[in-house]
């Protein structure tokens, strides 16, 4: 019985792993091929998700951007550009990621498709503030220190999400 346990939590997480979900997943999608795709993943997962995708979709992929925390890049995703930042708070690097994959989606038809590829650390790493930067950090920063948890700290994040 021990191995039988030890065999089903081993093909659980497998079945969990991003990568593996995302291509799952897109198996059952259909983009239309008259427009544009662009992907944009967000989060501590954004890399393995948006490796699948490109494997998945290769060159149908028109552009992109990948935003995760630092240190869990592994590499070049060509066509979409890779971007590091701050995680549990926010950075200039989290902003400025933002910014770009905003300007990503500006001016699409109604023929283009967006790929939102998302997981958790999303909220820290895909932000577009309503109050200064350094309020931010400086709230994000006060909310972990006092022991708050990720559902007290997401609706605060998420009240300034672009």
């Amino acid at each position: 019985m021990n191995q039988d346990a030890k065999q089903i939590v081993s093909a659980a997480l497998r079945e969990a792993l991003p990568g593996d979900a995302v291509a799952r997943a897109l198996e059952k999608i259909r983009f239309n091929e008259q427009g544009r795709l662009i992907v944009i993943a967000a989060g501590k997962a954004a890399w393995e998700m948006a490796r699948a995708a490109c494997e998945k979709l290769g060159e149908r992929i028109d552009a992109g951007c990948v935003i995760t925390k630092y240190d869990h890049a592994k590499g070049e995703l060509p066509p979409l550009r890779i971007f590091e930042a701050g995680h549990p708070v926010p950075d200039e690097n989290s902003y400025s990621a933002t910014a770009h994959a905003l300007s990503l989606v500006e001016g699409l038809s109604e023929k283009d498709s967006v790929l939102f590829l998302l997981s958790g650390g999303g909220s820290a790493l895909f932000e577009k503030p309503l109050v200064p930067a350094d309020e931010m950090a400086d709230i994000t920063k006060q909310l972990l220190s006092c022991g708050a948890d990720i559902t007290e700290i997401t609706p605060c994040a998420s009240a300034s999400a672009p």
